[in-house]
């Protein structure tokens, strides 16, 4: 069970909103953002939005370097038969423990985001995530936890992806931003 303070609501809610506020001008000026085999009198509108639960989260690679754990991710869209989906260029994302509690603080973006676009059944979007090493920090800042995992949100509704592993840690201090996210991306065989 997440707990949700009405300030993580209200940032929530305000980056909902920019992301459906970067798909407008998008909408606006006739974006190609309708899905291959739509027809084009359908136009972008007819798109609906992608929620965590059109998506399934798999770990492609995992890798570090200089302190900092660098995780490549893919969102797969799942076949369930309600089409093609608008994905946004960002997510929001925290760490999670064993019991779902938010772990230290939202990972930020890292530059702009990208930009949203479609998402066919059975295609992919990425992202990577970054994670600097809690042993980075002075321990008494940080308060290093045992995390289980990620949350990531899109649209409506989490997802949850908790194989990071044993002995992963993040700082619980949410002064320290230790987590940070690229755009969200197509997949390279989309």
């Amino acid at each position: 069970m997440s707990v949700f303070t009405s300030t993580t609501t209200t940032a929530h809610a305000l980056r909902t909103a920019a992301v459906a506020g970067a798909a407008l001008p998008a909408l606006l000026l006739g974006a190609p953002l309708a899905a291959a085999g739509t027809p084009a009198s359908a136009g972008a509108a007819t798109v609906p939005a992608c929620g965590s639960h059109h998506l399934k989260l798999i770990e492609n690679d995992r890798g570090a370097a200089a302190g900092t754990m660098v995780v490549d991710f893919a969102l797969v869209r799942i076949s369930d038969g309600d089409g093609a989906c608008l994905i946004p260029g960002s997510l929001e994302v925290r760490w999670v423990d064993g019991d779902g509690e938010q772990v230290g603080s939202w990972a930020r973006q890292r530059g702009e985001p990208g930009e949203p676009f479609v998402l066919a059944e059975g295609d992919a979007a990425e992202f990577r995530l970054f994670h600097a090493n809690p042993g980075n920090y002075d321990p008494a800042d940080c308060e290093p936890t045992e995390v289980a995992g990620i949350e990531y949100f899109v649209g409506e509704g989490a997802g949850s992806y908790k194989g990071m592993g044993e002995h992963q840690y993040a700082c619980a201090n949410p002064e320290i931003r230790g987590t940070s996210l690229s755009p969200v991306t197509p997949g390279p065989h989309n």
